[in-house]
């Protein structure tokens, strides 16, 4: 029987790696120290997965030793696979399904995955990533193509010539998706057959008398169905006491059940607009986008995006396009294109243009932009004949154009910030570098190299919490670049994930891109100005409480049994 042991992690000295020593006392270690110790953790998280996995691969081949016939029992349901899921479920006291999830993917790492899974070891990625890229490419049977879309992946997580950028669970995974749908259509092709064959409805009990209802459909009806109840809650008036996923369940049951949906705010000034004429207006302007390259509409097989999904296969968007309620319209990077008036001349006489377009010079040294990390400079070369300068209405500078509008919220996919996945057309399109009302030529321009999607949540984070710095650029190859540094001086750098979609793109030059201007946004607002909520964090949970308190000593009194807990 083997011996169990204390665990000798607390007591280990990881000071080499980045922890602080055991027993520090955190309180007093500089913050620059906890955010470089939390870095280092999640880069330890990433390599232990990276260890794990060479263990249970280990582990896989001795097994495959110790059998004196490993051909005769392939087809056993004691097969080598289970004898080590087996002793993978009593190591890590999980069960079966979690050991044999371990093993699925510690094999496809070694037979189909190696050069991400390298990335594991770098501490780029971690298990849950990497389980979502092996999903995505199981059904791709050419080793040859498993190859190559092996590489792709690897370099987008690596940051092909930039180093290493920032790509949360849900991108690797539309990454993987995409790199697949260019190298192997059929490989999605019998995906999405499969999946549309699954569309189902289904229900589940839950405790104190609850029941949820699940449904499986194509993802564009679920976008349209989603902000369908978006649309029939946004009737209610403020005083409503429901959270918006509250509303949701009933909005659902309503239409559902073919009852009315009502406000329960219990006011007498209720304000709520609610009616079907009402509501009907608010869904008319109920859209799901989906951009592709026009020869997919003509047969070819590259993929597109579709907002709130991710990458789609050239058959999904063709299904999506012949839908009687589908309106395509065809758009041109020509259009926002001007002669380049610079063209042909010495590039070093053009005055700076940069300090045109923004409210002050972009802070170059790590303490002013509390980031560790410099910009490499644009180099020009030769002045393009025609230059991105269309970008904006001619009736309002402020506003972009409509294929501005699109390229700046397709190219980012969702919400800019690192680890936001708010879909793009559900955001805000924010300046980086402020726009001036007053002076527009001294102010942040409207242009695809100053505009950013931000969910209202994260916007107001730029306008109000000091500190926080907001960055866009574009480097020397035409890839645009953002990244955020945080009050306490973390910055995070990422690729724009879909210039994939918008090829052209990156061999375009805009004016302030060779002026040399990088966009950079800061706080002109505070926290205090910001808004505010109807009441502190702490003064809603002890409400909560104290809510549930008096429910519990009214049923008591009142002779019901108590609910059972949760």
């Amino acid at each position: 029987m083997t011996q169990r042991t204390a665990s000798m992690w607390p007591d280990a000295d990881l000071t080499g790696c980045g922890l602080p020593a055991p027993g520090t006392d955190l309180a007093g270690l500089p913050t620059s120290r906890v955010v470089g110790a939390i870095a280092a953790t999640k880069n330890g998280h990433c390599f232990l997965d990276w260890q794990l996995f060479q263990f249970a691969l280990s582990l896989h081949s001795r097994v495959c030793t110790s059998m004196s016939d490993l051909v005769a029992t392939q087809k056993s349901l004691i097969d080598a696979e289970a004898q080590t899921t087996l002793e993978l479920q009593m190591s890590l006291e999980s069960t079966q399904y979690a050991a044999e999830a371990l093993l699925a993917d510690a094999l496809d790492a070694r037979e189909r995955l190696p050069r991400v899974y390298a990335t594991m070891r770098l501490g780029l990625i971690d298990r849950d990533r990497f389980h979502r890229i092996a999903h995505e490419t199981r059904l791709v049977f050419d080793e040859a193509l498993m190859r190559q879309i092996d590489t792709l992946i690897a370099k987008e997580i690596l940051g092909a010539q930039r180093g290493y950028t920032s790509i949360s669970v849900t991108k690797t995974g539309a990454l993987a998706r995409r790199l697949v749908a260019e190298n192997d259509p059929d490989a999605v092709r019998r995906e999405r057959d499969g999946a549309k064959d699954g569309r189902s409805l289904g229900h589940q009990s839950l405790e104190a008398g609850m029941a949820q209802l699940f449904l499986t459909a194509t993802a564009e009806d679920v976008r349209l169905a989603r902000q369908m109840l978006d649309a029939v809650i946004a009737g209610r008036c403020p005083a409503d006491p429901r959270t918006k996923t509250q509303a949701r369940s009933d909005a659902a049951i309503a239409l559902l059940q073919r009852k009315p949906f009502t406000c329960e705010c219990d006011s007498d000034g209720c304000t709520a607009q609610i009616s079907e004429v009402e509501l009907d207006a608010r869904a008319a302007r109920i859209v799901v986008h989906v951009l592709c390259d026009a020869t997919t509409l003509e047969g070819g097989d590259k993929c597109g995006y579709l907002d709130g999904h991710g990458p789609i296969s050239a058959e999904h968007v063709r299904e999506i396009a012949a839908r009687g309620d589908a309106v395509i319209r065809q758009h041109s990077l020509d259009d926002l294109l001007a002669p380049n008036a610079a063209a042909g001349q010495n590039s070093a006489a053009r005055p700076e243009e940069a300090a045109l377009h923004r409210r002050a010079p972009r802070p170059e040294t790590p303490d002013e932009r509390r980031g560790d990390d410099t910009r490499p400079p644009a180099e020009i070369g030769g002045e393009p004949a025609a230059v991105i300068a269309k970008t904006s209405l001619p009736s309002d500078p402020y506003r972009p154009n409509l294929l501005t509008d699109l390229i700046a919220r397709f190219l980012w996919g969702t919400c800019s910030i690192p680890g936001c996945e708010r879909a793009a057309f559900a955001c805000d399109l924010d300046h980086v570098a402020e726009y001036d009302n007053v002076r527009p030529d001294l102010g942040g321009p409207t242009c695809v190299c100053n505009l950013l999607p931000k969910c209202r949540y994260h916007h107001l984070v730029k306008t109000n919490l000091e500190g926080f710095v907001d960055d866009l650029w574009i480097d020397s190859s035409g890839r645009y670049h953002s990244s955020v540094t945080t009050p306490m001086g973390q910055t995070v750098e990422v690729l724009a994930p879909n210039q994939w979609l918008i090829p052209r793109l990156t061999d375009l030059r805009c004016t302030h891109q060779l002026a040399g201007q990088h966009a950079t946004g800061t706080a002109s607002g505070s926290v205090e100005d910001g808004p505010q909520r109807a009441r502190t964090r702490t003064a809603a949970k002890h409400a909560r409480r104290r809510a549930e308190r008096k429910a519990n000593h009214d049923r008591r009194f009142a002779g019901l049994p108590d609910e059972p807990p949760f």
